[in-house]
């Protein structure tokens, strides 16, 4: 009697420490974002999202390949990390696990450039470009927003990378058929028709000396007031390798899930003066959203990658939505980015 009562304590004793060391190495893992109600993703489906991989092989985020050379991804999975940590980062895409397989594609990361303006206390300029040590030309490139309406009266034809059609299997096929998409990038210096604020600050990071852009009038409110959509009530899909449940494990497969794009005063009731509409925006459905394992990956419509996976509270909590950064508001960042970055 005494030896089982003494087994049974040892025993919870052990499940206890056990617990604790999962719960730490969980939270070294972070930050990290994924996919919670998800179903698994099909070979070709998202060949340009990348698997962030540590150098002992864990993963630590998502991002997005958007020229040969450069993955967007989010500035919080590169704060605080050292150029050496950085560069010792992988990407792998084109799979459908964290560890590659066949078709998978690696690829090293060399530097990062994360936005000046980032920090941990408001979440906002989420966003961050990092380079790659040599081009990935085999996989169609992920396509970033554009502004329509000035699209057609005023865009040169001259664009920052290559044009790409988007893939047909982005989004689910029963859902939205398959559409060609030219993807273009903006240089700051071609468009004369759209306010855009400067905040460049001295940079603080890994990233080189801001350049700083000259404030352009625009010619009439009507262009600017719908240079991009806000993607209101919009469907969308997240896709990501991360948890199925908050504190859960990490997902063996790519997982994808739909969701829709919110009402931006719908998510600012949800979180108060922490929501930025113009620098993120909500989605959510009902037990489905982003989670632990997987930040930097994206938030499509119709096949256009309009967020980068930020933060949240909790996991498919149908009280909050999971919040993106709103691609839009850095289109032009990423683009000037990429040009003072080629290689």
């Amino acid at each position: 009697m005494r030896f089982t009562l003494w087994a049974v304590g040892l025993f919870c004793l052990v499940g206890l420490v056990s617990s604790n060391i999962e719960m730490s190495n969980e939270e070294n893992r972070q930050p990290s974002i994924s996919i919670v109600g998800g179903t698994p993703a099909v070979v070709g489906e998202f060949p340009a999202l990348g698997a962030m991989r540590t150098s002992s092989g864990a993963l630590r985020c998502g991002g997005t390949l958007i020229t040969p050379f450069h993955v967007l991804t989010a500035a919080h999975c590169l704060s605080g990390l050292s150029a050496t940590a950085i560069s010792s980062l992988r990407m792998m895409f084109n799979s459908l696990t964290v560890s590659g397989g066949t078709g998978s594609i690696a690829r090293n990361v060399t530097r990062a450039i994360i936005h000046p303006n980032y920090t941990t206390v408001t979440r906002g300029f989420d966003v961050a470009v990092m380079l790659l040590n040599s081009p990935i030309t085999t996989i169609e490139l992920t396509t970033l927003p554009t502004d329509s309406a000035i699209a057609t009266t005023t865009r040169p034809a001259t664009t920052t990378r290559p044009t790409t059609t988007r893939p047909a299997t982005t989004r689910p096929a029963t859902t939205r058929p398959a559409t060609t998409r030219r993807t273009t990038t903006r240089r700051t210096t071609t468009r004369r028709t759209t306010t855009r604020p400067t905040t460049k600050p001295s940079c603080s990071c890994t990233c080189p000396p801001a350049t700083v852009r000259q404030k352009v009038q625009a010619k009439t409110q009507a262009v600017d007031s719908r240079a991009f959509s806000t993607y209101e009530n919009e469907p969308a899909v997240i896709a990501g390798w991360g948890t199925t449940s908050s504190g859960g494990n990490i997902s063996p497969v790519l997982l994808k899930a739909n969701v829709t794009v919110l009402a931006n005063s719908v998510v600012a009731s949800q979180y108060g003066s922490s929501f930025l509409p113009l620098a993120m925006l909500g989605a959510a459905a009902p037990g489905k959203d982003t989670c632990q394992g997987d930040s930097g990956g994206p938030l499509y419509v119709d096949g256009v990658q309009v967020g980068i996976t930020s933060w949240g509270n909790g996991c498919a909590d149908p009280r909050f939505a999971g919040v993106y950064t709103r691609v839009t508001t850095y289109v032009d960042w990423i683009a000037q980015t990429v040009a003072s970055n080629p290689v």
